[in-house]
């Protein structure tokens, strides 16, 4: 017997509204039925029913969570102070699923709360990185069919924007730290961080409240080095400061996969860009060849935009792992995206400490939230 599943959403419109289109996302798969929209904003609940067609709308997404027997729920907003409250009372409600917008917590201690009441409920969770991606998923299968050899390092770069630096990494590293994550097969062991601001290093006074209510945070520079379990190394770096020559800046946000017998390089996300460079050479000459480019015409040519298949892609595997009783594995689960979060975390951490953090990170607050409490 075919089973319809029943969704919703919650937003907060002036508070993160819906995030990248996590409400529209269940349009046009089979077997799922929109059901209902949470917005305390009447303006915004209003244009959420229009957008979606939701049958019913409320107020207070508990009594949306109450009535609606609903078996999927996304969580949209882009701010995350609500993101642990909203994910428990939905997990506490009976779903099946949830669709969680990143960056996932604010806190280790919230993504550790929240994945908890998860999987007391038997609830599985994805969320939206853009390692759901044409591009980044056929990358994973070549550097999985080994196609440039053995990993050696990976290297990532944020945008580099008016957010630079603490924010960049906090908004936009997540995606990156997720992918690099991802393509090594395995979890951190150890990072080490280098946190600054204008170039010096941070003190106590360039700590500041972040925006879109992702907590304290300090720097409009950063940097983390990570070693995997595997031996695999890692490196993100933001800093502040327009890209140079005009470049655009989501061109400049991506990462490298250097292999033992080729480079990748993905960027651009989340429309994406492929390139290739066939030779396991640190430094790429034109002696060895040249950069190849990858077009996938069935990402390329799709009717919808990037996010909209990225979405799609999140929820037809969340969906699955519901079916299955599995787990979301090619997207993001939320084990998955608290790994990411922890990885943020250790470069202030590891800042705060002025030496390398191991994994899992014994502090789950906010260290800068430490920082201040022992400067007192």
């Amino acid at each position: 017997m075919t089973i319809t599943y029943r969704a919703g959403a919650i937003g907060r419109t002036g508070g993160g509204n819906y995030g990248h289109g996590l409400d529209v996302a269940y349009e046009g798969i089979p077997h799922v039925e929109f059901i209902a929209v949470a917005d305390p904003d009447p303006n915004g609940r209003q244009e959420a029913v229009e957008r979606t067609g939701a049958e019913q709308s409320y107020a207070d997404y508990r009594e949306m969570l109450e009535k609606a027997n609903l078996d999927v729920v996304s969580v949209c907003p882009r701010w995350i102070d609500c993101h642990a409250e909203m994910v428990i009372a939905c997990a506490e409600a009976g779903v099946k699923g949830i669709f969680c917008e990143k960056p996932f917590a604010r806190t280790l201690i919230e993504a550790d709360a929240m994945i908890d009441a998860c999987e007391r409920n038997g609830v599985k969770m994805a969320v939206a990185h853009r390692r759901a991606s044409g591009y980044e998923q056929y990358a994973k299968k070549l550097v999985d069919a080994g196609e440039i050899g053995d990993i050696l390092v990976m290297r990532g770069h944020g945008k580099d924007d008016r957010r630079a630096g603490a924010m960049d990494l906090m908004v936009l590293g997540t995606h990156i730290l997720d992918s690099m994550r991802f393509f090594a097969g395995s979890d951190v062991a150890w990072a080490h961080g280098h946190v600054t601001q204008d170039g010096r290093e941070i003190s106590l006074e360039d700590v500041w409240e972040g925006d879109e209510q992702v907590g304290l945070l300090a720097g409009n520079g950063a940097a983390g080095y990570y070693v995997f379990k595997n031996g695999i190394r890692a490196s993100y770096e933001t800093h502040t400061g327009i890209p140079p020559g005009g470049i655009d800046s989501a061109r400049w946000f991506g990462f490298e996969v250097h292999g033992s017998e080729g480079i990748i390089a993905l960027r651009n996300s989340p429309k994406g860009e492929m390139y290739i460079y066939p030779y396991g050479t640190w430094i790429p000459g034109e002696e060895n060849g040249k950069w190849e480019r990858v077009l996938l015409d069935d990402w390329e040519n799709a009717p919808e935009g990037d996010t909209e298949r990225s979405n799609r892609m999140i929820v037809e595997e969340l969906i699955q792992a519901i079916e299955e009783d599995g787990e979301v594995r090619n997207c993001s689960s939320g084990h998955d995206a608290r790994a990411a979060l922890e990885m943020i975390m250790a470069v202030h951490e590891s800042q705060r400490l002025g030496t390398r953090v191991s994994f899992p990170l014994e502090n789950r607050e906010n260290p800068y939230e430490v920082w201040r409490r022992e400067a007192i």
